[in-house]
């Protein structure tokens, strides 16, 4: 039972490791670059989502690609702290939301 409990640990603190690694690849930005979304995945889906966190702007999606969407905030610190809330978030089951810096 405890190897399991150090195991699990260990897993959450890589998983966390590799998601402020990620972030990090990029400078802060106002806006974010959301992947991993389903196929139903719409502008309202995202903007009720996102409407929670600070600063928040808008919802673009990319025509022909729907996994993929771009988060517009006020400023690059309102931007920074939405991950925190919502990284991970799973839209269905089998999509964990990935949120990053967009590139500038």
């Amino acid at each position: 039972m405890g190897v399991l409990m150090v195991t699990g640990l260990r897993n959450h603190l890589l998983k966390e490791l590799f998601w402020q690694l990620l972030l990090s690849e990029n400078p802060p930005n106002h806006i974010l670059f959301l992947t991993n979304l389903p196929e139903e995945t719409n502008k309202l889906m995202l903007s009720m989502l996102f409407n929670q966190c600070p600063g928040f702007k808008e919802v673009h999606l990319v025509p022909g690609q729907h996994d993929i969407a771009f988060v517009e905030f006020d400023n690059e610190v309102q931007a920074g702290a939405a991950p925190d809330a919502l990284q991970g978030f799973k839209i269905t089951q089998n999509n964990a939301m990935k949120i990053s810096f967009a590139k500038k």
